[in-house]
């Protein structure tokens, strides 16, 4: 880790001896310093994640239902109990992936005690090693968010409580939307559109977007210059004291991305994210190598050996799974751990609309090595259909603060979706 990376770290408030510990790893023989290093993480993995102790009595899954409407689905699981857990699923992802959720994943849960979570999401993630990705992914998370909703309702407390402790009971946000809208305008505009929320949400950070974001190493910008543009304009335009952070989104050759981080550095930004294809481990750790601006990546990575790798390699000082393609806050809270472990943070990743701000905001509630900003785009609840989702909060509002939102402390989710949205989905057979 280079120096200034070393005092960014620092800033997590996280506990010394992971650092002590790499750096004891990290000596002169390479095969020992990874083993050690692997070591650490393996024995950390061991551990359970859902507070199985809650639970005195064995909390049978009855029934566990997809419905639909057109494009849109949503999980409902029942105990025999006749307790009930809701989630929305992704707002994109599941339109063609829903299918795995009666073939391939009702199996794994029905019928099982769903104090047996870690097990249960071990299996249907890991057993259907042939299908493993993305799509099938985004199903298991959508099961897991209804059983902690369902765990947390009998419990009575958050579903983050049911997975960890209490680190962050407001979650200080970084505005991260504006994807394609933002990169086919000109960077004054795309600038004004992002101040206007600035303003409205009065968060102390803000991620842009370079290139084209292609995920494909092309090397082009919607318009020559712009990027190089719109980094000078955005400090100028947000001033010293906001940290700005950009996403490459996988459009820069190793050679061109350290020439932009070298641009990123000169106006001191705060984190540099994917600037290679997500996949490129090899090429991003020489990216990493090359530059002293921490990089943040792992949005994509639906394995939890690959975050292994990448934590163990550090190639990224900051990393991202995604709550729904990781495949929930289970496997979320398995790498945190392994993040605190190694020195560096995790700030988890969530796509724009459903209810992705409300899973973001549990899983940050208690996630240990918590980066100091995590994503936020903006209070959209719109499902697949582009129909808002009809939602209250059993207790806090939803609302920015200063740029922070108190996580909601409501059993379970800590929401209660109208039962007439409901009604408008139908459930799928397993035929």
């Amino acid at each position: 880790m280079k120096n200034n990376r070393r005092s960014f770290l620092k800033t997590a408030a996280l506990t010394g001896g992971a650092s002590a510990f790499f750096t004891s790893c990290f000596g002169t023989d390479k095969k020992s310093k990874l083993d050690g290093a692997y070591s650490r993480l393996d024995e950390v993995l061991r551990k359970p994640v859902l507070k199985k102790a809650l639970f005195p009595d064995p909390v049978i899954i009855e029934t566990l239902e997809l419905l639909r409407d057109r494009k849109n689905t949503i999980c409902r699981v029942r105990s025999k109990d006749g307790a009930v857990g809701i989630a929305v699923g992704h707002p994109f992802i599941a339109q063609s992936s829903y299918p795995m959720f009666n073939l391939n994943l009702k199996q794994f849960f029905v019928g099982k005690d769903a104090r047996d979570l870690d097990l249960l999401i071990y299996n249907a993630a890991e057993r259907n090693v042939k299908r493993q990705g993305i799509p099938l992914n985004v199903q298991i998370a959508v099961i897991e968010f209804a059983i902690l909703d369902m765990l947390g309702n009998i419990a009575d407390k958050p579903a983050g409580q049911l997975i960890g402790d209490v680190q962050n009971p407001e979650v200080p946000i970084y505005l991260g939307h504006h994807l394609w809208d933002f990169r086919n305008r000109e960077p004054e505009e795309s600038l004004e559109m992002m101040y206007t929320d600035y303003l409205e949400t009065n968060a102390k950070a803000v991620k842009l977007r370079a290139g084209r974001g292609d995920n494909l190493a092309s090397d082009i910008d919607n318009a020559p210059g712009r990027t190089e543009k719109l980094i000078k304009m955005a400090r100028q335009k947000f001033g010293n004291d906001t940290k700005l952070m950009i996403d490459g989104n996988g459009s820069y050759s190793v050679k061109e991305a350290i020439r932009i981080g070298k641009i990123l550095e000169e106006y001191n930004y705060y984190f540099y994210e994917e600037p290679v294809p997500w996949d490129w481990y090899e090429e991003q750790k020489q990216v990493e190598e090359a530059l002293t601006i921490p990089i943040a990546g792992g949005e994509e990575e639906f394995g939890i050996h690959g975050f292994r790798y990448l934590i163990g390699k550090e190639v990224f000082q900051i990393l991202q799974p995604d709550l729904f393609y990781f495949g929930g806050m289970t496997r979320t809270m398995q790498v945190a751990r392994m993040v605190e472990a190694a020195g560096l943070q995790i700030t988890p990743h969530i796509s724009a609309g459903g209810l992705g701000f409300v899973y973001l905001l549990q899983m940050v509630s208690v996630c240990p090595a918590a980066a100091e900003f995590h994503e936020f785009k903006m209070f959209e609840t719109k499902d697949a259909n582009g129909t808002t989702i009809p939602i209250e909060s059993k207790a806090e509002p939803f609302e920015s603060i200063d740029g922070a939102i108190k996580v909601p402390s409501g059993a379970g989710l800590g929401i209660i979706i109208d039962p007439d949205y409901i009604k408008t989905h139908t459930v799928l057979s397993d035929g």
